[in-house]
């Protein structure tokens, strides 16, 4: 049995007694296991300790009483379970930044959701979408590793895995290296050069685990540094299908993880099999103790600028080359500071679509393949997250909140975005599909919001 599915009568105890005294050993009993196993298994299911599950999970249950109610604070305290009221405050002014006076006085809103066993997910319309996709994701500890590596440079992203590997594979074998004996791995990497435009790099990696290799030529001593990596395995085949296994990592399974991006190559290790490459396995860098985050309810201004909008199959990739192509050629490299938009949906015929705004400061003129486009203002609900790509489950934990509140609701009638904003004024605005491209970004993810009537109450 997985740890997620054996904790789970942990987890339903725990929240039918959120607001009682909780001893660990009755917790275990309810899941018919050791006190040592539930410490175990609870941490590896979730990425939290079971007690600061418990003290996070009852200071989300205070902050929504405190934000819908008018009970005093202290009665709140000991309604959620906490023994004095000085540890009430304490607390909840760790966890949320803030006092229950400030709290209930803010547009902040402190979200912590009680942990489920994998299961249907919400979407917009209120459907239900099996979670298979992310049922092969597993988090390890990859150690250091040493090995020889090569940095295969191009002009153009298209081939250039493919290219890398068979002059890597001719060099090792042109060196006595064994190929079947040796793990290889390989990421993507910019290049500038003396032009000053990035050109495209691959850098691959073979490593043996019992011998030392020698370098040579165009083989050089490589390392792989060690850490936490979410990993998952892809098909060998189209680069089409591998940017689709690392949107999965990214977009869904990582929102709804116990885990956060960090810094770090999104790492691909080729599986050998009769002499080819048979599968590979992605490796998201990845740590524990993911924050609570807080979901902001926010008057946002219309935006404007340059957008580019695909339909079909693949709108992301093309949207994004669209995007690319326009920047390269208008504009110069140093002005290249756009802020970057992203919305999407299904047109009128059902066809999905992908629309890519970028918003100068200045007047910039379209052409070229874009057009002057606005985003419309308005209320929105939004989750800031280190995550990109798709962002499905970012937007299914926003869409979550909106459906149990009882003063917001979603605003079908307008779209939503994602807006890109990086960690500091110097970092570059990514590109929202190149998802092999670490960066230092946060993706803002905005749902249109409304006001409930006071006549719908709790839908």
């Amino acid at each position: 049995m997985r740890s997620e599915s054996a904790i789970q009568p942990a987890i339903d105890y725990v929240e039918a007694n959120l607001g009682e005294p909780l001893e660990l050993a009755q917790i275990a009993h309810a899941a018919a296991m050791s006190v040592p196993n539930l410490y175990r298994l609870f941490y590896a299911a979730t990425g939290h300790p079971i007690k600061t599950y418990i003290r996070n999970r009852r200071i989300n249950e205070a902050a929504n009483r405190l934000r819908h109610t008018a009970l005093p604070a202290i009665e709140i305290a000991f309604d959620c379970g906490f023994d004095t009221y000085q540890t009430f405050l304490r607390t909840f002014k760790r966890t949320t930044g803030l006092t229950p006076v400030q709290y209930r006085e803010s547009a902040n809103i402190y979200s912590f959701e009680s942990f489920d066993a994998p299961g249907p997910s919400v979407t917009a319309g209120g459907r239900e979408e099996a979670l298979d996709r992310c049922s092969d994701v597993r988090v390890m500890h990859l150690p250091p590793m040493q090995g020889l590596g090569y940095m295969h440079a191009a002009d153009a992203e298209e081939g250039i895995e493919e290219a890398a590997m068979a002059r890597f594979r001719a060099l090792l074998t042109g060196a006595g290296v064994d190929i079947a004996q040796v793990r290889l791995f390989g990421w993507n990497v910019d290049l500038p050069d003396e032009a000053m435009t990035s050109r495209c790099g691959y850098r691959l990696v073979a490593v043996h685990e019992q011998a030392q290799l020698a370098a040579q030529g165009d083989l050089r001593p490589a390392s792989l540094p060690e850490g936490m990596h979410a990993a998952a395995w892809a098909p060998s085949g189209p680069g089409d299908a591998i940017t689709d296994a690392w949107n999965r990592l990214l977009g869904e399974w990582l929102p709804r993880s116990a885990f956060e991006l960090r810094s770090g190559i999104f790492l691909e290790e080729y599986q050998q099999f009769g002499g080819r490459i048979a599968r590979m396995k992605l490796y998201l860098p990845v740590s524990r103790g993911r924050e609570a985050v807080s979901i902001m309810i926010e008057e946002r201004p219309p935006v404007r600028g340059i957008g580019f909008r695909a339909e079909g199959e693949q709108c992301e990739a093309h949207a994004d080359e669209a995007a690319v192509r326009w920047l390269t050629e208008r504009i110069p490299r140093p002005a290249r500071r756009p802020r970057l938009y992203m919305g999407s949906g299904s047109s009128p015929d059902g066809k999905p679509y992908c629309q890519l705004v970028l918003a100068f400061d200045g007047v910039i003129e379209p052409g070229g393949g874009g057009d002057e486009t606005e985003l419309e203002g308005g209320l929105f609900a939004c989750l800031r997250a280190r995550v990109h790509g798709p962002m499905g489950g970012v937007k299914e934990s926003v869409l979550r909140f909106l459906a149990g509140s009882p003063e917001y609701a979603t605003d079908p009638g307008r779209c939503g975005y994602v807006y890109y904003e990086p960690d500091s004024a110097a970092a570059p605005a990514p590109r929202p599909m190149d998802v092999r491209q670490p960066f230092s970004a946060i993706a803002v993810c905005c749902v249109p919001a409304r006001r409930r009537l006071k006549e719908e109450g709790k839908t």
